[in-house]
């Protein structure tokens, strides 16, 4: 054997099954197999070790001693430049990018703050899209080091916000169940807003009140007054589908805390989304009026709204959101029921379909007075997050539906990638004469939220029709770490959306990482947490993430099972690391059954599983698993639940 447990975890199983807690001493089971370690593993910890590197760099680069930013550009993209370096951390990264990413956070909300953009160490008032954006980073906190104070006391005054304890923010109707306006924040509900930006880019609508609006309608200060005062009336007051993503921020304090106000409050707002869907026919409506009525300052109209179906961005808006809703209902109730949220409109867009002359599959992006129309490719991250979730073969089907028919090129929002105003007619989908390939991994994103069209290969991947991905997911991160490092040293990168200009220069990439050691997909940009089907610890640090010198690679993932490589590729020196069920233990292992190990099978009733892996070793685990039966939470595994 590598040697006896460690004590700190003696101690915890120990009380934990002596005061009948449901933690058992975890089962142990060691590698026997040695041999030269797969290329995976080494260019695995390869990326790691040079990201850690990298990430001092960027820091040097762009941060103040104390973590304020040398060159800022919007609350939610300063957040968004350290935003994963937590998650990294959590994944194996060394513990100094955490300590910069709570140094970078704590620094940006200071700056903020004294300019009057935050309040309560919360941005004021924004659109839940930027909102969610932003505090994506601040969620990943929990899992790297759940027992800090500050952050504890952070997530349940941010939950607040929407739970109505706070009288300065008003932001939610509990009676109605309803987010009484597209931006919301620590001062409450803003029913004012400057118009001419959002229709002009497309990202609201006055339809049916003004259908088209003429072009320099703004250089008139009449109508310009007539147009906002209608905004102001029509699309910012009431509900719209993009505030389901704060259900990611009330779940974070659920996570920290276990109190079930927070589940209640995520369950019952989906909840009354999935009864607006109902009543509206099938479809999620993009509006939602302050007494509850679909449509109501639209005379009836469901679509038109803010970030709705007419919008710009429709589709990646609504489905961003309702990915991060459907997950946490279904991780805080461990109800299956609650996936209809996001699989009955995946459904609403393929019953929709068309099949052009070449072959595609395209679905509707967008409504609009004549209808459904916008047609383009349906984006497998969508699916992907179904199918993770549920891992029911009917939603496998629905991907391979939307797989088979996916014959050409380019993704989705290939003509709507631009930061001026679209013409009109200039982001209508058209094949580009290229094929479409879902083994191919890319590694040229513009933007992180990119990272999500690298999601068909990992697919295929686990489908057992993408051996080499492992290697070549690292290889596209390596590249991608590789063109941010060149950014920094040039001192002259300038992205096309200038706020994003320090973030897109992050040389930390977690996607891939998290795809391969945990299995999950790319976390929903919107407030989406890690959905990891296991997760890794290094007992003998006592921290979170895969120990030094172990390298992880989740080979697939079924309904009951998951298999699972873990390689040493120290030749010198013993490891061990504890797995666990889930990302926030909401599962529980039934059995481990291994080729090369001691023992080869065994019978588990728990959360984690010990596994030593002498020097040089490798093993492949076949985990059987009991899935949302556990009460998930950030608890690590030396603490109490």
């Amino acid at each position: 054997m590598v040697g006896a447990l460690p004590a700190v975890l003696v101690l915890f199983f120990a009380a934990a099954a002596a005061s009948g807690g449901p933690t058992p001493p975890p089962v142990s089971v060691q590698a026997t197999s040695r041999g030269a370690p797969p290329d995976w593993a080494v260019l695995q910890r390869k990326l790691i070790s040079d990201m850690n590197a990298a990430a001092r760099v960027y820091w040097r680069a762009f941060t103040h001693r104390g973590g304020t930013l040398r060159r800022g550009g919007k609350p939610d993209d300063d957040y968004e430049s350290f935003a994963n370096w937590s998650l990294f951390y959590a994944l194996g990264g060394e513990e100094w990018v955490f300590e910069r990413a709570l140094e970078a956070w704590n620094g940006i909300t200071r700056q903020w703050q004294a300019r009057g953009r935050l309040r309560e160490e919360f941005v004021r008032h924004d659109d839940m899209l930027h909102l969610s954006e932003g505090y994506a980073g601040f969620q990943y906190f929990g899992l790297a080091d759940p027992s800090i104070p500050e952050n504890i006391d952070r997530s349940r005054r941010f939950a607040g916000f929407y739970l109505g304890e706070d009288p300065e923010a008003p932001n939610y109707d509990p009676n109605l169940r309803l987010v009484r306006s597209p931006l919301t924040g620590s001062a409450g509900p803003l029913f004012h807003l400057e118009a001419q930006y959002l229709l002009d880019y497309g990202h609201a609508s006055l339809s049916p009140l003004v259908e088209k609006l003429e072009p320099g309608w703004h250089e008139d200060p009449a109508r310009r007054a007539r147009i906002q005062k209608l905004f102001d009336e029509v699309v910012l007051r009431g509900d719209v589908p993009m505030n389901l993503a704060v259900t990611g921020l009330v779940t974070n304090a659920f996570l920290y805390t276990g109190e079930e106000k927070y589940r209640r409050w995520v369950l019952d707002y989906v909840e009354a989304w999935m009864e607006r869907i109902r009543a509206n026919g099938g479809v999620i409506p993009d509006n939602v009026g302050l007494s509850g009525k679909i449509g109501e300052y639209r005379h009836g109209q469901w679509w038109g709204g803010f970030f709705g179906w007419s919008g710009r961005y429709s589709v990646e808006m609504i489905f961003n959101a309702l990915v991060t809703a459907a997950e946490c209902a279904h991780l805080l109730s461990g109800e299956p029921r609650y996936l209809e949220l996001l699989r009955s409109q995946v459904d609403a867009l393929l019953s929709r379909a068309i099949v052009t002359a070449d072959g595609d599959l395209l679905v509707p992006y967008k409504v609009g007075p004549e209808g459904w129309e916008d047609y383009r490719p349906l984006e497998p991250h969508i699916l992907s997050h179904l199918w993770h979730a549920s891992l029911d073969p009917a939603d496998w089907a629905r991907l391979e539906r939307v797989r088979e028919g996916n014959k050409h090129g380019p993704h989705a929002y290939a003509y709507a990638d631009s930061p001026e105003p679209p013409a009109p007619g200039a982001e209508r989908w058209r094949p580009d004469g290229t094929l479409a390939d879902w083994t191919h991994v890319r590694d040229d994103f513009s933007h992180r939220n990119q990272n999500r069209y690298n999601e068909a290969p990992h697919l295929m991947y686990l489908a057992g029709r993408n051996p080499d991905w492992p290697v070549r997911i690292l290889r596209a991160e390596y590249a991608q770490m590789l063109r941010a490092l060149e950014r920094i040293r040039s001192g002259a990168f300038e992205h096309p959306w200038r706020s994003q200009t320090v973030t897109e220069q992050n040389p930390v990439f977690t996607n891939g990482l998290a795809q391969m050691t945990t299995g999950s997909p790319f976390p929903s940009f919107n407030g989406g947490l890690l959905r990891a089907h296991v997760r890794h610890f290094d007992p003998d640090r006592r921290r979170p993430g895969l120990p030094e010198d172990v390298a992880a690679l989740v080979e697939r993932v079924e309904g009951s099972r998951v298999i699972l490589s873990l390689v040493n590729v120290n030749p010198l020196a013993d490891r061990r690391l504890l797995v666990q069920a889930g990302a926030f233990g909401e599962h529980r292992f039934t059995e481990v059954r291994c080729g090369a190990c001691d023992p080869p099978a065994r019978s588990i009733d728990s959360r984690h599983l010990l596994v030593e892996l002498p020097a040089g070793s490798r093993i492949r685990l076949e985990l059987g698993l009991k899935r949302y039966t556990e009460q998930p939470s950030y608890a690590q595994p030396w603490t109490a639940p």
